[in-house]
This record gives C-alpha cells, sequence and structure tokens, in this order.
C-alpha cells in the first residue's frame, strides 16, 4: 500500500481498490505499532483518494469509499480489544469523515441525499454516545503516567 500511495499514479485506481478490499485485519489493531500506524493511515488516504477520484462522474461510488473507511474506522474503535490510541485515532478520524460525508450530501441534487444525511447524523450520535468518548479519553492518565 506503501508504494502505491508514494507514486499516485491515476493508472493504478483499480489495484487500489482492490488493496483496500483487501486490506488485512492487523491493519486497524488491535496492537499498536510503526507499521499498523501507516497501514491504517494509508488505508484512509486510499479510501479518500478514490472518493475524490470518483465524485464528480460517479458520485454513489465515491460515498461508499465515504462509507467503507468510517465503517472500518467505527469497528475498529468499538472494538474493546483495540489499543487506546488507536481507538482516539480513529475517533477523531470519524469526526472528519461524518463532515466530508454531510458536505458531500448536501452538494448532491437529489432529495435522497438529504434523507442520506440525516441518516448519518443520528447514526453517528448514536455510535459516539454509546462509547461515550471524549476527546481525551484516557490519554491523559496515560501521558501524565
Amino acid at each position: 500500500m506503501e508504494t502505491l500511495h508514494q507514486q499516485r499514479n491515476d493508472t493504478q485506481w483499480q489495484a487500489l481498490k482492490q488493496l483496500l478490499i483487501d486490506v488485512p485485519r492487523s491493519v486497524f489493531g488491535p496492537d499498536l505499532n510503526d507499521n499498523q500506524s501507516k497501514a491504517i493511515a494509508y488505508f484512509l488516504d486510499g479510501c479518500l483518494r478514490l472518493f475524490q477520484h470518483q465524485q464528480t462522474n460517479q458520485p454513489d461510488a465515491a460515498f461508499q469509499y465515504l462509507q467503507f473507511a468510517y465503517a472500518k474506522l467505527q469497528q475498529t474503535s468499538a472494538d474493546p480489544l483495540t489499543d487506546l490510541i488507536i481507538k482516539d485515532w480513529c475517533m477523531k478520524r470519524l469526526q472528519h469523515l461524518i463532515v466530508l460525508s454531510l458536505e458531500f450530501c448536501q452538494q448532491q441534487d437529489q432529495t435522497q441525499w438529504h434523507a442520506i444525511a440525516s441518516g448519518l447524523i443520528d447514526a453517528h450520535v448514536s455510535f459516539m454516545a454509546s462509547l461515550s468518548w471524549n476527546d481525551d479519553q484516557g490519554l491523559h492518565a496515560i501521558l501524565i503516567h
């Protein structure tokens, strides 16, 4: 994945799609290490690049890449075995992804997108409340010990 990220070659969209679909579970934890940290960032970057590539000509496909990234990060942040630092990283990115998703929905002409946006808001608020997550969730205690 790192090679594709560095090349940023527009002709390799198919390879990137396949890498994202086949991404190993270890990319999302549960343990934090340098390779995992880079891989999860590359995963998110890959999803965002595919979103940008598709958003003009294929808005449905573009939106699916946002939702795919959101789902993977949501799953990771809800896993009780996942390292707290990984969870925190995912939760922060979920906030960004929901904003990007809502902005995308607002830019679409069809009214169905407004209903989708409303559902996204409800689901996101529900998920965040279910985890009772704060931006500094437990990290302050880790950093001062």
